[in-house]
């Protein structure tokens, strides 16, 4: 997604502490990922992770409305 090599322990954190979505994808060739999140993530985590990410609208909506929030 960035364009460039990380870390695998970046990868598996920038998504609010959960891998990224893309994982499977940038890693497979390298580690068993797919062992890796099935032993370390329960079910409920593993559909957070591969669910599809928001637009940026949708987050930019998000980010305004906590921010009105703290405002009240």
């Amino acid at each position: 997604m960035l364009g460039h090599t990380q870390a695998f322990r970046y990868c598996r954190t920038m998504n609010e502490g959960l891998p990224c979505h893309n994982v499977l994808n940038c890693w497979y060739e390298r580690i068993g990922v797919e062992s890796f999140i099935a032993e370390n993530y329960s079910k409920e985590q593993q559909q957070a992770i591969f669910e599809p990410p928001k637009t940026k609208m949708a987050r930019l909506s998000e980010i305004l409305n906590k921010l009105n929030k703290k405002d009240r």
